[in-house]
């Protein structure tokens, strides 16, 4: 398998969305405090999620971040669903990381009070981080700077019976990034 594609100073699209999520994995582990990150966490009901971050040394909120690297941005359309399958989500906060080249300062005043980042219950809005473009190239070192959160998430109200599956697979399943004490 070739890490680099051929001709060009570009990775693979798997190997750039790893990239990708570990810039954002460390973006979460400076944000929050005592943070259990858990990369390509896999359970039903979590599809698409990249990065869950557990806030607190897994006793506190659950992040829950999509990754999406397409070189151009979704279209309100596009993007209309993207979010709808997120909601569904049993997470707090709701992120979508996009590719910074795609998000000029128009775009991001837009972003920030589009109505669709809203949840239609009123708690709730999602989070859209920016993950620098240069992640897709070889030679970039990663660094929590390599993603920023560009319009700031609130949180939604997950019930009890959604959590529960959640609570039992992270009473089970090791963190892939988290602070020792």
């Amino acid at each position: 398998m070739n890490t680099v594609e051929e001709g060009t100073n570009r990775l693979s699209t798997r190997r750039s969305h790893g990239r990708v999520v570990n810039a954002i994995a460390a973006m979460l582990r400076k944000r929050l405090s005592v943070p259990q990150i858990y990369l390509k966490p896999r359970l039903a009901g979590l599809s698409g999620i990249d990065v869950l971050a557990v806030d607190r040394a897994g006793s506190g909120d659950v992040h829950g971040v999509e990754i999406r690297v397409e070189s151009v941005l979704p279209s309100p359309t596009n993007l209309r669903k993207l979010l709808s399958q997120l909601k569904a989500l049993p997470v707090h906060y709701k992120y979508l990381a996009l590719n910074s080249k795609n998000l000029d300062v128009s775009l991001l005043n837009k972003l920030s009070a589009y109505p669709e980042l809203f949840d239609e219950s009123g708690i709730g809005r999602f989070g859209i981080i920016a993950y620098d473009d240069r992640l897709l190239q070889p030679d970039t070192v990663i660094d929590s700077t390599s993603s920023t959160l560009v319009v700031a998430p609130e949180r939604f109200l997950v019930r009890g019976g959604k959590l529960e599956i959640l609570e039992k697979y992270l009473s089970h399943a090791i963190p892939d990034m988290q602070v020792r004490m």
